[in-house]
């Protein structure tokens, strides 16, 4: 569904580069759950906008679905927002504008797709009722609550029935019971739309609710798991096409590793050491 390799994007001022990523390589598969971690600065909101269509990656290729982003004239990238990749902005507001109702905002994106009718008025029923919050259907964004706004802007972002969402911290504002009932919901509801999906978090709530965890170190990502492997004392690193890994910070600080190590061939296995002191 997702493939992005060796991604590289530089933001650029007057004054100033600064590169967000930096060679970042990342597979989906159809229908796969899949949640982004790491620190603040580490490249998490960039990639999640190079995948929506809102930015254009400054090298390297990014294909989701068959489609090279950044080979996407402005129509097609237009089109490709609309109807392939649902976004829920880390701001739910983002996602609703505050003149309509819960309902409209939901309907929009179906109309613009070329939806009419009675159709429109029940799926977006469908949607909300799936997402738990049918009786705000009538009410307008402002004055809901985080939980409520949250997953109106989750239904604004899966109206189309895209094959990828994108959600950026989608349980940031909430505790912990409404954001494992929210994941609960969203993971069932994706389930039975076939769709995939990209969760940017700092939630570690939301590992046990999707398929692979991958994390983003210094714009590249450099290890993942699956459910409970975090807890097992093993580290699954990611090795890129290139050969390269990068070591947790965490390995590198107990070992006392400074810039070169050893690496020894055994039979089975490779062991990284400190570099031998001189003499």
């Amino acid at each position: 569904m997702v493939e992005c390799e060796g991604l590289v994007h530089v933001y650029k001022t007057a004054d100033v580069e600064v590169v967000a990523l930096q060679g970042l390589d990342l597979r989906l598969e159809e229908g796969e759950t899949l949640a982004v971690v790491g620190r603040s600065g580490s490249g998490k909101s960039t990639l999640m906008n190079i995948l929506a269509g809102v930015e254009v990656a400054t090298a390297g290729r990014a294909v989701v679905a068959g489609r090279e982003l950044g080979r996407l004239d402005e129509r097609e990238r237009r089109r490709y927002r609309r109807d392939l990749v649902g976004y829920c902005w880390q701001r739910p507001e983002l996602n609703l504008s505050g003149d309509l109702t819960v309902r409209q905002n939901v309907e929009v994106p179906m109309l613009s797709g070329g939806a009419g009718g009675r159709d429109v008025r029940r799926r977006a029923g469908e949607l909300l009722a799936r997402l738990g919050v049918a009786e705000i259907a009538g009410r307008r964004p402002l004055g809901l609550t985080g939980d409520e706004a949250q997953r109106a802007a989750l239904a604004v972002a899966l109206a189309n029935r895209p094959r990828l969402l994108l959600a950026d911290e989608p349980t940031a504002e909430l505790d912990s019971p409404a954001a494992r009932r929210l994941l609960e919901d969203l993971t069932d509801l994706l389930r039975d739309l076939g769709a995939g999906a990209i969760l940017v978090t700092h939630d570690r709530h939301v590992e046990r609710h999707v398929d692979r965890v991958v994390q983003i170190r210094d714009g590249r990502t450099s290890t993942e798991w699956r459910g409970s492997e975090r807890d097992q004392g093993a580290e699954l690193v990611l090795l890129d096409r290139a050969g390269r890994l990068q070591i947790p910070r965490e390995y590198v600080r107990r070992l006392g590793l400074r810039d070169r190590v050893r690496m020894v061939l055994e039979d089975d296995h490779i062991r990284i050491l400190p570099e031998e002191p001189p003499g």
